[in-house]
């Protein structure tokens, strides 16, 4: 880092966009070149409150002051280290990229400079071992995205993904260059046991097979942090079906499953548990010095590690500041006071939030289009977006943005609708292997954890007392045993998760309305098929909206308004009828499920919620589920 200046300028055959997500990943830039991992910690110096690294290199303690990196998406990234200690006084790397007529070219500068005449004198040396590390780097990433059938299948495949997702399915391919890392060798004897509790899972071969090889073969950073629909997408896999194969790795011993806090502003860890007995009502995110609750639904996420016997590898940062960790964030900009700035931004998407690393109110632009122009005002207090015309097809947005705030601020330009692969407590919660494999994972005793929509199921059977009286209690209880087998498999075959059940009836989580549906419509089938010559039938209703996640009996259980109102909407069923409200009802994507079915309108009270309800129930003994019509799960 004692050098003044070196700069390496390279033209790659590969889009622009991509070849900015891997040069701009700062955490991979800074492992390639030996850097070691440091500490990071706030503290306030000279009256602000500054991201502190400390790392020791070279048998010397480095410490220095990290100002927020600045970046436009595919264009640009400028960082530097203000050295508190050490032979530096500072550093910092540009990266420029722009098209050209083969593809794109970039620029990779990386500079520094010396406190003292001695060191000034190495610097030569020093100069000429970054420019050959420099170099080593920007060769493997030209490497990696100079794959033409790779490159032409990730970008026709992936939609609007950021291009730091993107690479991720590059990356998760390459093997033996820097960009990979090292690979802390595996334990035979814990993968061979592994595997063998794996493979007698109920795991799809293939999920199997991508699990076990990754983790024995892929360097460490990949697999101290594993986000399981990530791995989905780079393998083109069922999520749910790689989801299920993680579950069951943990029970297998070959991973563990851990608990990571994201905060909604940043959307960056906040922390991570190994329990979610350990999760708290809210948590104090560090880097926007902020305490907030924690929603279980949209903030926690489940995410897996490398089992420490198997490989023993921890969670590394190098560069905490790298826009790897913010894939969201399409550009982040300085604008000092009474000044102002333009960049030409490729928005690519219809909502955009802007908000900046202070506390101001933030704005949104939210258009059928990307705007040819948008404004960005910022004072002491918020955020004032205004937007013209239309940016013509793949023109990129002017965004001028001025402020008259006292200070300087860091503005960021995010996708609003965009989220990552994350599996979050909604997802998990309708897991029907998390419920069964995980049955005490569960919020510590008296703590409450918000989810924000959940799809709850209730059914109950019909006739099961005149059942016990007429073929005894022995008999009618295997009858009964038989229908919560049925209905437990065809729950999970829809994408639900059998919560509990309570005498004859069940209560189970969906994802989805429409998932809850067709497990509803095959539940009808199977017990008037099983059943039904012994008088017995099956009642459900299905509700959805926020509930609570909750320890109940040292299990995970639910509860809450949506929870009592879809029990209560059951038990205004009748034999094969389900009934909901008339607004979910009404949706196209359920009235599309249900249509042409015999149904009732009727208005009633709802035991322990206030007002009268507008009910629809649905007669499913006539319903055919057309499985072809079935929409594939991801």
């Amino acid at each position: 880092m004692a050098a003044p200046g070196v700069a390496v300028e390279r033209t790659f055959r590969a889009p622009r966009a991509l070849v900015w997500a891997l040069l701009a990943d700062t955490n991979r830039y800074d492992r390639a070149l030996g850097l070691s991992i440091p500490r990071y910690t706030w503290r306030d110096i000279d009256g602000k409150r500054q991201l502190v690294g400390e790392a020791k290199q070279g048998g010397m303690v480095l410490t220095w002051i990290e100002e927020p990196y600045q970046w436009v998406e595919g264009q640009f990234l400028q960082g530097g280290r203000r050295f508190l200690s050490g032979p530096a006084a500072d550093g910092g790397l540009r990266i420029d990229v722009s098209d050209h007529e083969e593809g794109c070219s970039a620029r990779v500068e990386a500079r520094g400079e010396a406190k003292s005449w001695a060191l000034k004198m190495l610097s030569p040396l020093v100069t000429g071992a970054l420019r050959r590390r420099l170099r080593a780097y920007v060769d493997d990433v030209a490497g990696m995205v100079e794959d033409e059938a790779r490159v032409a299948r990730l970008y026709g495949e992936t939609g609007q993904l950021p291009p730091a997702t993107r690479v991720q399915e590059l990356v998760f391919e390459q093997e033996g260059s820097s960009l990979a890392g090292s690979v802390t060798p595996v334990d035979p004897g814990e993968l061979a046991r592994g595997k063998q509790r794996l493979q007698a899972a109920p795991v799809d071969a293939d999920v199997a097979n991508h699990l076990i090889r990754f983790l024995s073969t892929r360097p460490d950073d990949e697999v101290a942090q594993i986000r399981a629909f990530e791995l989905a997408r780079a393998w083109d896999l069922p999520r749910r079906d790689v989801l299920r194969g993680f579950l069951h790795a943990t029970r297998a011993g070959l991973v563990d499953l851990n608990w990571q806090i994201n905060c909604p502003v940043c959307r960056v860890s906040a922390n991570v548990v190994d329990s979610l007995a350990e999760v708290g009502r809210d948590v104090h995110c560090e880097s926007c010095n902020i305490r907030y609750s924690v929603a279980f639904g949209d903030d926690v996420e489940a995410v897996f590690r490398c089992n420490a016997a198997l490989r023993p590898v921890q969670p590394s940062v190098y560069c905490a500041s790298s826009p790897t960790f913010r894939p969201h964030v399409l550009a982040q900009l300085r604008v000092d006071p009474g000044k102002s700035r333009t960049e030409s931004i490729d928005l690519g998407c219809r909502h955009v939030r802007v908000r900046t690393l202070a506390k101001h109110k933030p704005g949104l632009f939210d258009g059928a289009r990307p705007p040819a122009r948008l404004e960005v005002r910022i004072d002491d207090e918020a955020v004032t977006v205004e937007s013209e015309g239309h940016a013509e097809d793949g023109a990129a947005t002017e965004v001028v943005l001025s402020s008259t705030a006292s200070d300087s601020v860091y503005v960021l330009l995010e996708r609003a609708g965009w989220s990552a692969d994350a599996v979050l407590g909604s997802v998990i919660a309708s897991m029907s292997e998390f419920i069964d494999l995980f049955a005490t994972e569960a919020p510590a005793a008296g703590l409450e954890l918000s989810i924000s929509r959940l799809t709850l199921l209730f059914s109950d059977l019909t006739g099961s007392t005149a059942l016990y009286t007429r073929i005894g209690d022995a008999r009618a209880f295997a009858v009964v045993q038989e229908h919560f087998a049925e209905l437990g498999e065809t729950i999970a075959e829809h994408g639900g998760a059998l919560v509990k059940t309570m005498g004859d009836a069940v209560m189970a989580t969906f994802d989805s309305v429409p998932d809850a549906i067709r497990a509803a419509i095959e539940a009808v089938r199977l017990t008037t098929e099983h059943h039904g010559d012994q008088d017995v039938g099956v009642k459900l209703g299905i509700h959805e909206g926020p509930c609570l996640a909750v320890r109940a009996n040292d299990r995970i259980d639910f509860f809450g308004t949506t929870v009592n109102t879809a029990a209560r909407l059951q038990a205004r069923a009748g034999a094969s009828e389900l009934v909901l409200e008339h607004d979910v009802a009404a949706r196209e994507d359920v009235a599309e499920l249900l249509e042409g079915l015999p149904r009732r309108e009727f208005q009633a009270d709802l035991k322990g919620i206030e007002g009268a309800r507008r009910l629809v129930g649905f007669d499913l003994s006539q319903a055919k589920l057309d499985r072809s019509a079935t929409p594939a799960r991801e």
